[in-house]
């Protein structure tokens, strides 16, 4: 397919594109993976917090203390388990660690097209993987947008391929 701009700056432009897919999959996939960190972390200490609230021993050390005080563990305990349950940390763990995969696969595409960029089919290759990279997106959408720590994991992408392209 030639444009009307001609070859050599069709060329110019898919490389480009796909030099940009390529470091912002790289943005996503280590987003992802430090969203299964942060949601492994709070599951973690939510549990240990209903564990000490629940256990026997929080009720003998405390048993001096005022009744509200004693009163109020349960209530810690009970209501960290009603917060585990609706905040479904090891769901979105588990899909993060799935996205953070799924965008790594996505990064090596790319950074395959961008290896064999002359390559005979080369714009098809690209629109199979952006169509593929944009079903990731919609599931990626019941995450939340931290733009310091996507702007974070871009530049980090972005020197980890100009340092190897250099």
């Amino acid at each position: 397919m030639i444009s009307s701009k001609g070859p050599r700056m069709e060329y110019q432009d898919l490389y480009r594109r796909v030099w940009d897919e390529m470091i912002y999959s790289g943005m996503r996939a280590n987003y992802f993976g430090e969203m299964v960190s942060h949601y492994q972390k709070w599951e973690k200490i939510i549990r240990v917090g209903i564990l000490a609230a629940s256990s026997g021993a929080a009720g003998t050390v405390l048993s001096g203390a005022p009744d509200y005080v004693k009163l109020g563990l349960p209530l810690i305990a009970a209501g960290g388990s009603f917060w585990l349950l609706f905040s479904q940390y090891s769901i979105l763990s588990r899909d993060a660690a799935d996205l953070h995969a799924q965008w790594n696969a996505i990064e090596t595409r790319y950074e395959k097209l961008y290896n064999e960029i002359s390559a005979e089919g080369a714009q098809a290759v690209f629109e199979k993987i952006y169509e593929d990279a944009n079903g990731l997106s919609k599931a990626g959408t019941k995450f939340p947008v931290n733009e310091k720590r996507l702007g974070y994991w871009l530049d980090h992408s972005a020197k980890i391929f100009t340092a190897r392209y250099a």
